[in-house]
């Protein structure tokens, strides 16, 4: 019979353990901060080996990247659920006053504070901490609700009005609220805080929006 040089294809990667580790990472990020968290420890903490982690995650910037925007997939709020969150039975008002009660849990989320925290902390000793985490949090945030305000505007907003929009919406969510937050001299929002405060946002940001597409031929 001929030979068949067939290769064996390994097993897939366990999702179970993906999860582990971004969970013991998480974790360790938050109570060790960046530089003093290992893959050796993130390997003890999640209970597998060194060699399975580096399977799931080139190197630490890897793991710290995949770790922020994992948090922002528990709020809805990474680029791509953005734009699947959107529909055509929901108005702009609509969909950003959802989106920007998530945009407000999320960034009072006890842990996002640490996080915030921790970057802060080690600017200046590792920076480039600092771009991991814009990009893939405050920025990848901008980079959704940029490419929404694009779609809702059937083409009225140039990609650089969009971007801006998006930039200034975020800007008008966090506000002296976030500051105060970080410094630890702020209260988290209730719901009926969170309310007013996302409406405020959303209907200054819709002024905006409808200025821009009025003058879109002018």
């Amino acid at each position: 019979m001929p030979e068949h040089n067939t290769k064996r294809q390994g097993r897939p990667k366990s999702e179970e353990k993906h999860n582990l580790i971004l969970h013991a990472a998480s974790c360790l990020f938050v109570d060790h901060g960046f530089a003093n968290t290992s893959m050796d420890n993130v390997a003890k903490a999640s209970g597998v080996s060194k060699q399975t982690v580096y399977s799931h995650f080139d190197n630490k910037d890897a793991l710290f990247k995949a770790a922020i925007i994992k948090k922002c997939q528990s709020y809805q709020l990474d680029t791509n659920q953005l734009m699947q969150a959107r529909s055509d039975t929901l108005t702009l008002n609509q969909y950003l006053k959802q989106a920007g009660a998530r945009f407000i849990r999320l960034i009072q989320d006890p842990e996002t504070v640490a996080v915030f925290r921790l970057v802060i902390g080690e600017a200046q000793s590792t920076p480039h901490v600092s771009k991991l985490f814009y990009d893939a949090g405050p920025g990848a945030a901008i980079e959704g609700f940029s490419e929404v305000f694009f779609y809702y505007s059937n083409d009225a907003l140039s990609k650089a009005q969009s971007a801006e929009l998006a930039t200034d919406f975020c800007s008008l969510l966090q506000r002296e609220f976030h500051t105060k937050l970080l410094c630890g001299i702020q209260q988290e929002m209730m719901d009926d805080e969170i309310s007013a405060h996302v409406e405020m946002a959303v209907g200054k940001t819709l002024l905006l929006f409808n200025t821009y597409c009025a003058n879109k031929d002018k």
